[in-house]
């Protein structure tokens, strides 16, 4: 009986024993996924064949689509995945070929890759010897992490970026490109005191795009093999919506704002007026005209003026015919506070028997009363109304001048009557630019008003008076080159010529266009 109590006590202590010892959870079964930054560290030179053994127990990897096929700017025969896990953000590509482009970005994939080989191909670290049948989709259109980092960064350790997003913030492209470079093809991102390639293959979408001088760039961090088998570290974008922070390059034949003024015109000469109108610019900065070409435009508006006659011109500066008459400025040098002069080819200062001008600056003189204009304009033997409706003075930069055409500055004088100047119902006529007269859109309302005579475009120089007198109008304000502003609007002055006028007269005093 006692051998028997003993008994039962025992087995009792062993059940209670049993009980009460805690299970060690970290002896239970492996994950079957693996994060591709352990994945990552497996490669150590040569191929690697994946399985339950070197990855730990685990089969599987996950991971977040970020190539796109669509764009054609990825790699050809890869998807390349990233994902966050272990507190790393690692990518990795997964050679499926042609299967390649029926993956996303944002694509939730887990893949199978027990039995895969992992192995360097042309420089990319990729998984191979799998198939579609190995993936399966779990979702789509997901978010993508970018890390923003530096080309230093990347070049020191680019087995941390390879196959993931990354965005260089604020490189400048180099070679820096010229105006109308396109993206295809390779740039250095300069970032810093280091360089990464950005690369855009010939038949990407935005191949034909206009590459920035500076911007922002994201993409994938593509690993690359020259053909000496070196490692060629790349950003591939993905579209154009990966580029940002755009500057543009510097465009060598844009004068910018105001590069040169009107400062002064004669309309109406003593005698004749055939060959003998001229009109005065000064410059706000040096010019060469034969790299950076000009034209200056007139124009006239009289009733039977044509084509267009009695409406608004129908190709507003560009119209031709009776209406406008073209000088292409395509030689000569002028600087800073140079006046110069456009005009008839008799380069006199108020017509027949006066004093000779030519020696002044002279960018283009043309015989109007025999020659059309250069590109548009019929011989005239006038260029500009000496009475009725008004007249104007406009000088663009470069020498294609059309409807859509801005000048860079114009001065319209003589009546005020709209009807030849421009037409609200069809919205065609004379296109202003922001100067110290004209404004293109109404400060008061935030109304577009691109036309002369359109909203409260309506300042004009009254014709000179009286006819025939020989009177030269001088436009007298301040401009600022600094901010490239008026401080001070133009005036003008009727500046009525004798036969002692020199050309000082019409460069000097204090009625003339300061340039400061």
């Amino acid at each position: 009986m006692k051998t028997k109590i003993l008994y039962i006590v025992f087995c009792a202590a062993i059940l209670l024993l049993g009980a009460c010892k805690k299970h060690d959870y970290a002896e239970g079964d492996p994950s079957p996924i693996i994060a591709v930054s352990d994945i990552r560290t497996l490669y150590k030179g040569s191929e690697v064949t994946l399985n339950k053994n070197n990855m730990q127990g685990a089969t599987q990897m996950v991971g977040t689509v970020i190539s796109n096929q669509d764009s054609a700017n990825a790699p050809k025969g890869v998807v390349i995945v990233q994902n966050y896990r272990r507190n790393a953000l690692r990518g990795i590509a997964l050679a499926l070929g042609d299967a390649s482009v029926n993956y996303k970005s944002g694509d939730s994939l887990v893949v199978n890759i027990d039995g895969a080989i992992l192995k360097r191909v042309n420089g990319s670290l990729q998984i191979t010897g799998i198939t579609a049948g190995n993936i399966k989709k779990v979702s789509s259109n997901n978010p993508v992490k970018v890390q923003q980092v530096s080309s230093y960064s990347i070049k020191n350790s680019p087995d941390t970026y390879e196959n993931t997003l990354v965005k260089i913030k604020s490189a400048n492209l180099s070679p820096a490109p010229k105006v109308g470079d396109l993206f295809a093809g390779e740039r250095w991102l300069v970032n810093g005191a280091d360089s990464i390639v950005m690369h855009t293959e010939t038949t990407a979408h935005f191949a034909n795009a206009k590459l920035p001088a500076t911007a922002s760039v994201a993409g994938i961090m593509v690993v690359g093999q020259d053909d000496k088998g070196a490692a060629v570290l790349q950003v591939w974008p993905r579209t154009l919506a990966d580029i940002s922070d755009i500057i543009a390059p510097v465009d060598p034949t844009d004068l910018g704002k105001f590069p040169a003024v009107v400062t002064g015109y004669i309309n109406d000469t003593k005698g004749a007026d055939g060959n003998y109108e001229y009109f005065q610019f000064r410059a706000t900065r040096t010019i060469d005209f034969s790299k950076t070409p000009m034209a200056v435009v007139t124009c006239t508006n009289a009733g039977t003026a044509a084509p267009n006659a009695g409406d608004a011109p129908g190709a507003g500066w560009a119209t031709g015919g009776g209406r406008t008459y073209k000088f292409n400025l395509t030689t000569g040098i002028v600087n800073k506070g140079d006046f110069f002069y456009v005009g008839g080819s008799n380069k006199k200062l108020n017509g027949p028997n006066t004093a000779d001008i030519s020696s002044a600056k002279w960018i283009r003189a043309i015989a109007y009363v025999t020659t059309d204009g250069d590109g548009f304009g019929s011989m005239s033997s006038g260029l500009l109304p000496n009475s009725g409706n008004a007249g104007g003075i406009a000088i663009f930069s470069g020498t294609t001048v059309t409807e859509a055409s801005v000048p860079v500055d114009f001065v319209l004088f003589g009546g005020t009557g709209k009807t030849t100047i421009y037409n609200p119902t069809t919205n065609k006529g004379y296109r202003a630019v922001d100067n110290d007269h004209y404004v293109t859109t109404d400060p008061a309302t935030g109304t577009a008003q691109p036309f002369i005579f359109q909203g409260t475009n309506t300042y004009v120089i009254p014709h000179s008076t009286p006819a025939d007198a020989g009177i030269f109008v001088k436009l007298g304000g301040v401009y600022n080159t600094a901010t490239k502003t008026w401080t001070t609007p133009r005036g003008y002055t009727f500046l009525t010529f004798t036969s002692a006028s020199t050309i000082a007269d019409i460069e000097n005093g204090n009625d003339v266009t300061v340039v400061k």
